[in-house]
């Protein structure tokens, strides 16, 4: 048997049935743990009227205002998640099998997705000032990194693993928009320190960068693709 053409006795690719776990399956479990991240965001990025105060006028122009700045934030950590949700499933797009390794990548990455919008509940809840901006820096690059090396040092380098016909150029690209996020999350470290909160530069003027650059790559892969 070889290639997506084999059929097993349920008349299923091998590509899906083969490895650990079946492909299928696991993508399910990781649209799930997105969904979740995103309802953490969503709970913790809206804030609802507790109560009404005597000056109406003022209470109400400070909602607004945070209502404003909670939504940018929320536009802001739905497209981080978004750029690491696509990078995922292009991934499992030219994967052939899950084995151990893969398995062990994906849930380290994905545990730290969920750290992701629980770090700003952490920072909400805690009595004493926490490093909030080194706390997301830290979960971006410890989620780039595990995507990074599961692309690059295991999947790109077990032709078992990926598709037939894998075209080179595709994995390098690939292996190019993984590097953005990390790296820009150890530019926000070296800029912030250990001071608080972006100190230096505003976290979603920070991301702009390799939000733009991600997608020019990904339309450079898209004109490339047959």
């Amino acid at each position: 048997m070889s290639g997506d053409a084999d059929k097993t006795g349920l008349d299923t690719p091998v590509s899906i049935l083969a490895g650990i776990v079946p492909k299928d399956m696991f993508e399910i479990l990781v649209n799930g743990v997105f969904a979740f991240a995103m309802t953490l965001v969503v709970k913790n990025n809206i804030q609802l009227l507790s109560g009404i105060p005597d000056n109406k006028g003022v209470f109400f122009a400070t909602y607004i205002g945070n209502i404003i700045n909670d939504g940018l934030m929320f536009i802001f950590l739905f497209i981080i998640l978004a750029i690491f949700y696509i990078c995922f499933f292009e991934m499992m797009r030219y994967t052939r099998i899950i084995d151990h390794i893969t398995i062990g990548y994906a849930f380290m990455f994905l545990l730290s997705i969920l750290f992701i919008p629980l770090s700003s509940l952490l920072y909400a809840l805690s009595v004493r000032p926490l490093p909030y901006g080194v706390i997301f820096h830290v979960n971006i690059l410890i989620a780039g990194i595990m995507l990074f090396l599961l692309w690059r040092t295991h999947l790109s380098r077990v032709p078992s693993l990926l598709l037939p016909g894998t075209n080179p150029g595709t994995i390098r690209n690939l292996g190019l928009r993984l590097t953005l996020l990390p790296a820009t999350a150890v530019a926000g470290l070296l800029l912030d320190g250990w001071t608080g909160t972006y100190s230096k530069i505003p976290v979603m003027v920070l991301y702009i960068i390799p939000v733009i650059l991600f997608v020019l790559l990904s339309r450079e892969t898209d004109r490339k693709s047959p």
